[in-house]
């Protein structure tokens, strides 16, 4: 877990200090792409070879789809208070 932090918050740091050129910029998009889909095989790899797990699989549903949801929902919500408090005076702007 403290690799994953990490790696975000050096990523965030290289990101803001300017380290990566402006031509190269364009091809993170796809490097973040292929960092998803090869994180979701995976995922899917590690879930798929576990049979305890597949054995729970319908316990394990209601708490997953639960979890899921909240966390949508609350992002949702996170993402509008942030950006109704800081970019308030900006969306007023554009709106002119």
């Amino acid at each position: 877990m403290w690799t994953i932090l990490i790696s975000l918050i050096v990523g965030i740091i290289i990101g803001m200090l300017g380290f990566i050129p402006k031509k190269y910029m364009r091809f993170n998009s796809k490097f973040q792409q292929i960092g998803v889909i090869l994180l979701l095989f995976s995922m899917g790899a590690s879930i798929g070879a576990n049979r305890e797990l597949l054995l729970k699989l319908k316990e394990l549903g209601l708490k997953a789809i639960t979890f899921a949801i909240l966390t949508c929902l609350f992002s949702i919500i996170f993402t509008y208070l942030v950006t109704c408090k800081f970019l308030k005076q900006r969306v007023e702007e554009i709106r002119k």
